[in-house]
C-alpha cells in the first residue's frame, strides 16, 4: 500500500486498498471524448517562482480559499524491468490563511526499501519585495516505521507563515502494474493547475473512468499514455444531504481487466456478473457458508421449532441482532467460523449478517447473501464487475414470494428497517440460482415523527404545556441511539463533565425550554413507535406589545436555518429514506382575549412529486390549532431541482416564523 498522506484526505495520489468504490453515477465516458490540446501543458521549474504568486493575499476565484495549489502535477512509467510504476510528482501550494498551516505538514508512505529519491522542497517568502527561499535539507525529512512493510517520510516545511509559497518534488516506486495509480484532479482546497501523464503498461488491458463535473482541458489518450490536464478547480466543500463527497470528486482511475506478461501467462481479472455470482456462491467464507449449517449445531436453539414463516423470520432476527455486537469492521467475508463469532458475540457486518442468513435456512426461510456499497463508501458501478466495490452484505429472505431485506447488525432497528448506511442504491444478490440486481429501499424505509404540542399561558406569562414526539421507522431507530448513547455516557462520565455531545445537540432541537417528567414508551422495543412525552416552561415564543399578545405556536420546528445556501449546486441533494413529519399545536386562548390575526394556510409542493409543505390554522372554541404536515418523497434530488428545493426551504423557514396576534376583548 503506497500512498501520499497529508493534513486531509484529499491528496491525489492514493492506493486501491480494495476498498475503494468505483463510482457508476457522474462518470464520464472517455472514449467518448478525446481533447489534444498539448499547448495548453505548461512546464514548471522547481524553484522558479512567479513573483505574483508571492503577492497574492487572496485566490480571485474564491476568495475564502485557505491555500490554493498553485501547481500539482504527477507524471507515471511503466519500468519493465520489475513491472512497478514510477511517479513523479511536483506540488507548489499557497498559503492564504493560518488555517491553511496544515498543507505544510506532508507525509510520504512508502515501502520498505523503496523510500522516495531525488526529494526536493523549500518554502518561500516575499520579504522587502524580494522572494527568500528556505530550503529544506535531507534531515529535516524523518522516516518513520509503520509496520513491518510500510514506511513513511514525513516534513513540516519551516518559515511558513500567510502568504508562504510551499513546494515539493520527488520520485518513488508507486504500485504494482496491475494497479495503475488513480489522480484526484480535486481537492478542498482550490487548484489552479493540475495535470497528471502516465505510460499504460502493454502487457495490460484496463478500463479507465473520469469522475466528476468538471471538464478537462486537455485529454490525450493516445500513444500508450493518458494524458489529462485541468485548469481552475474549485475546491471540494461538504455540502448537506450528501452520502459522501468522495462520489463527486473529479478523479481518474483505472481497472485491470487482463494481463499477458512473459513469465505470467494471462490473467483475467474483469469477467463478469455471473461469473461473480458463481464464484461467491461457491466461497466458504461466503455463500457456500450458508449451506454449511453443521456449523450451527451447538447455537441454533432446536426448541424454537422454528419455520417458513414472517413470525418465525421476525423472531430469528430478533434473535440473532439481540445477540450480537457489531465492531463497526466493514467486509463481505467471514474471517472466523460462525461458532467462534458466535460465541464472543461480536463480528462484523458481514459475519453477523451472514450468521443470520444460516439460521434463516435452517430454519427453513430461502434466503440469499446481498452484497452492496455503503452510502459512505460511495456509488456502485454496475459497469464493472469487481467485487472490490462492495463493502457491506445484508440478507435477503423470501416467504411466499414476499422479500425482506434485513441486517442484524443494529440493535436499535426493527426487522424492516435498514441502518441508513445500507441505504445505498442496488445491492447485488448472490445465489446458486443466479444473481441479480434488487433495490435497497424495498423495505420502503421512511424517516417519520408526529410532534404534537398542548400550549397555554400561565400566570407569570410563560407558555407552558406538554409535547409528545412519536417516532417512527430511521427516525425511531436515531432517537433510540441516540437515547442509548446519552444514557452511556451519563453512566460512564464524571457528572461534572458539562461537554456538550451531538446526541445532546440533537435531543435539544425536540425540548423546549425547561423540561420535567420526560417518559419514554416502548424505548425497548423497535418493533414498535417510539414515543418521547415530556411537560416544559418557556419564555421564548411569545411576546406581550401594548394589549396584543404575539405568540408563534411551533415551539418545535422543522428548520433553524436553511441549508442549502449555494446559487447553484453541481451535486444532487440525497437522503437516505423519504421523510414524512406532521406538527399539530393546541393554543388554549388566554380569558380575556381574543383572535385578531391567524397565519393564513399554505400549500407548497415540490415538483415532479418532491415533497408538500401544508400549513392549516384554525379556531375551534377556545382554542386555536396550527397543523404543519411536510414531506421530502425523494432520496435524490438532482441538481437541475435544486433551486426549487432552495427556495420550497425558504419558504418553510419564513412560514413557521408567522405568529399568532391576540388581542384583549373590548370591556
Amino acid at each position: 500500500m503506497l500512498f501520499v498522506s497529508g493534513p486531509d484526505e484529499d491528496h491525489p495520489f492514493y492506493d486501491h486498498d480494495r476498498t475503494i468504490m468505483k463510482r457508476n453515477l457522474y462518470i464520464i465516458t472517455l472514449m467518448a471524448i478525446t481533447f489534444v490540446a498539448r499547448a495548453q501543458s505548461q512546464e514548471f521549474t522547481f524553484g522558479k517562482i512567479d513573483k505574483a504568486d508571492l503577492e497574492m493575499i487572496a485566490y480571485p476565484l474564491d476568495s475564502g480559499a485557505e491555500a490554493v495549489y498553485l501547481v500539482n502535477t504527477g507524471d507515471v512509467t511503466f519500468n519493465k524491468n520489475d513491472f512497478y510504476m514510477y511517479m513523479t510528482r511536483h506540488v507548489r501550494i499557497k498559503v492564504l490563511k493560518e488555517a491553511g498551516f496544515d498543507r505544510a505538514d506532508i507525509e510520504v508512505r512508502y515501502l520498505r526499501g523503496a523510500a522516495p529519491a531525488k526529494v526536493k522542497a523549500s518554502t518561500y517568502n516575499l520579504e522587502n519585495g524580494k522572494m527568500v527561499t528556505t530550503s529544506v535539507s535531507k534531515k529535516d525529512w524523518v522516516d518513520e516505521k509503520v509496520n513491518d512493510k510500510l514506511w513513511t517520510k514525513k516534513l513540516s516545511f519551516p518559515d511558513v507563515k500567510v502568504g508562504s509559497i510551499i513546494e515539493y518534488t520527488y520520485r518513488q516506486k508507486v504500485s504494482y502494474f496491475t494497479d495503475l495509480p488513480s489522480w484526484s484532479f480535486q481537492m478542498s482546497v482550490p487548484v489552479v493547475y493540475t495535470e497528471y501523464r502516465i505510460e499504460v503498461p502493454e502487457y495490460g488491458k484496463y478500463q479507465p473512468g473520469l469522475q466528476g463535473y468538471i471538464q478537462p482541458v486537455v485529454y490525450n489518450p493516445n500513444g500508450g499514455f493518458y494524458h489529462l490536464i485541468f485548469k481552475d478547480v474549485p475546491a471540494l466543500k461538504k455540502e448537506p444531504f450528501v452520502a459522501t463527497m468522495e462520489n463527486f470528486r473529479s478523479k481518474i482511475d483505472f481497472e485491470i481487466k487482463s494481463f499477458s506478461a512473459p513469465g505470467y501467462g494471462t490473467k483475467v481479472f474483469m469477467e463478469s456478473w455471473d461469473a461473480i455470482n458463481k464464484t461467491l456462491s461457491e466461497d466458504e467464507d461466503f455463500g457456500g457458508a450458508l449451506d454449511n449449517t453443521n456449523q450451527l449445531r451447538k447455537i441454533y436453539p432446536e426448541g424454537k421449532n422454528w419455520g417458513n414463516n414472517v413470525e418465525s423470520l421476525v423472531d430469528i432476527y430478533q434473535y440473532v441482532r439481540d445477540h450480537f455486537k457489531w465492531n463497526e469492521r466493514y467486509g463481505i467475508y467471514l474471517l472466523d467460523s460462525p461458532k467462534s463469532v458466535w460465541e464472543e458475540g461480536e463480528g462484523n457486518g458481514a459475519e453477523i449478517n451472514l450468521i443470520l442468513g444460516m439460521f434463516l435456512r435452517k430454519a427453513g426461510i430461502l434466503s440469499d447473501p446481498v452484497i452492496l456499497s455503503t452510502r459512505g463508501n460511495g456509488y456502485l458501478n454496475r459497469g464493472l464487475p469487481l467485487t472490490d466495490q462492495f463493502n457491506y452484505v445484508l440478507v435477503c429472505a423470501n416467504i411466499g414470494g414476499k422479500e425482506y431485506l434485513l441486517d442484524a447488525t443494529d440493535k436499535f432497528r426493527p426487522y424492516n428497517v435498514l441502518p441508513t448506511r445500507a441505504l445505498n442504491g442496488d445491492g447485488f444478490l448472490v445465489s446458486p440460482a443466479g444473481a441479480r440486481w434488487t433495490n435497497l429501499g424495498m423495505n420502503k424505509e421512511m424517516d417519520s415523527k408526529t410532534i404534537t404540542g398542548n400550549l397555554k399561558l400561565d400566570d407569570d406569562d410563560q407558555l407552558v404545556g406538554d409535547i409528545s414526539i412519536v417516532a417512527r421507522g430511521t427516525a425511531a431507530a436515531r432517537f433510540r441511539r441516540v437515547i442509548a448513547e446519552e444514557a452511556k455516557k451519563s453512566a460512564e462520565d464524571d457528572p461534572s463533565d458539562e461537554e456538550e455531545t451531538d446526541g445532546d445537540e440533537y435531543m435539544d432541537d425536540y425540548k423546549v425550554g425547561e423540561v420535567s417528567g420526560f417518559e419514554m414508551v416502548n424505548a425497548q422495543d423497535p418493533s414498535k413507535s417510539l414515543e418521547l412525552k415530556y411537560n416544559f416552561t418557556t419564555e421564548n415564543n411569545v411576546d406581550f406589545i401594548g394589549d396584543k399578545i404575539f405568540v408563534n405556536p411551533l415551539v418545535i420546528k422543522y428548520l433553524d436555518e436553511n441549508p442549502f445556501k449555494l446559487e447553484q449546486r453541481l451535486y444532487p441533494v440525497e437522503q437516505a429514506a423519504p421523510e414524512n413529519n406532521t406538527y399539530i399545536f393546541n393554543l388554549d386562548i388566554p380569558e380575556g382575549y381574543e383572535v385578531e390575526e391567524l397565519p393564513k394556510r399554505q400549500n407548497l409542493v415540490l415538483p415532479k412529486k418532491g415533497g408538500k409543505y401544508t400549513y392549516i390554522s384554525a379556531v375551534q372554541g377556545n382554542k386555536i390549532q396550527v397543523m404543519v404536515r411536510f414531506s421530502l418523497m425523494k432520496t435524490l434530488y438532482l441538481p437541475d431541482e435544486y433551486p426549487s428545493l432552495k427556495e420550497f426551504f425558504n419558504l418553510i423557514m419564513a412560514k413557521q416564523e408567522e405568529q399568532i396576534v391576540l388581542k384583549k376583548k373590548a370591556e
